[in-house]
């Protein structure tokens, strides 16, 4: 849920360390190059760190390059936002409910 740290003042941020929010549609395909991954493009649990587009964005976030123009905007593709609501609203979720 790394999307709600970069509300301002959330607890789980005190630094306000700049949260970049990069959600990747998986887009499978069958590659006779590749037969045991879903493609370049998977963004299933093991391939998704095989993911051009996410390599792209940690390589831009790591170096500096670029990050502005590249990366800087949020990407959201699923229902994320109402995800996080969800359980912040519910009576066992959230920042607050965590058992210490």
């Amino acid at each position: 849920m790394c999307q709600k740290w970069s509300e301002p003042k959330n607890a789980h941020n005190p630094s306000g360390i700049k949260v970049y929010t990069r959600e990747k549609k998986h887009a499978a395909e069958v590659l006779l190059t590749d037969p045991g991954r879903s493609g370049p493009n998977s963004g299933e649990h093991v391939d998704i760190l095989g993911n051009v587009g996410v390599i792209e964005d940690v390589v831009r976030i790591a170096t500096g390059f670029q990050v502005e123009q590249k990366v800087d905007e949020e990407v959201i593709v699923s229902d994320l936002k109402r995800i996080v609501k969800a359980i912040d609203d519910h009576e066992h979720g959230g920042s607050d409910n965590i058992i210490r």
